[in-house]
């Protein structure tokens, strides 16, 4: 990493901005200045003004990625009243079927996975998957059967 770039992410990070450092370790300086619109200063030259433009432009980019994640979910919403609305039963309830049929292999290798033998060597791909499965795949069913959290339906309403 080029000193002036490890000086701009170390001025980001010490300024509470450690996303717009990721995306600059990432994507670039340049990638994220013109994201911004904001020219990006080394540690020793950024003012508090300079640091209160880029965390309010930062918001601004946050809230547009928002709104796409509300989109797609509007979309997800939409392709699902369409299914329910198709005349072939199985096209309803497809989306219950996949869920049922991961929710049993679910309840099949979480307890295979915690109380049986695993060789040694395959260890971390047990824990990997496991993770997979309670991270990923049934916070997903959940989510999707039982709706939103409190904290982003609350998030969601104050739009």
């Amino acid at each position: 990493m080029l000193p002036i770039v490890a000086s701009i992410v170390s001025g980001l990070i010490s300024n509470g901005l450690p996303k717009i450092a990721d995306a600059v370790v990432e994507k670039g300086v340049d990638y994220v200045e013109g994201k911004l619109g904001v020219k990006l200063k080394p540690e020793d030259e950024m003012t508090p003004e300079d640091v209160a433009s880029l965390r309010e432009r930062a918001m601004q980019h946050e809230e547009f990625m928002v709104e796409a994640e509300i989109k797609d979910r509007a979309n997800a919403r939409d392709m699902a009243k369409h299914a329910m609305s198709s005349g072939d039963w199985f096209v309803r309830r497809f989306t219950y079927f996949f869920i049922t049929a991961w929710s049993l292999f679910a309840m099949t290798f979480i307890p295979w996975i915690t109380f049986g033998t695993i060789p040694a060597d395959n260890v971390r791909f047990a824990d990997t998957i496991l993770g997979f499965m309670l991270g990923t795949v049934m916070a997903s069913m959940f989510s999707f059967l039982l709706g939103s959290s409190f904290g982003s339906r609350a998030k969601d309403e104050k739009k």
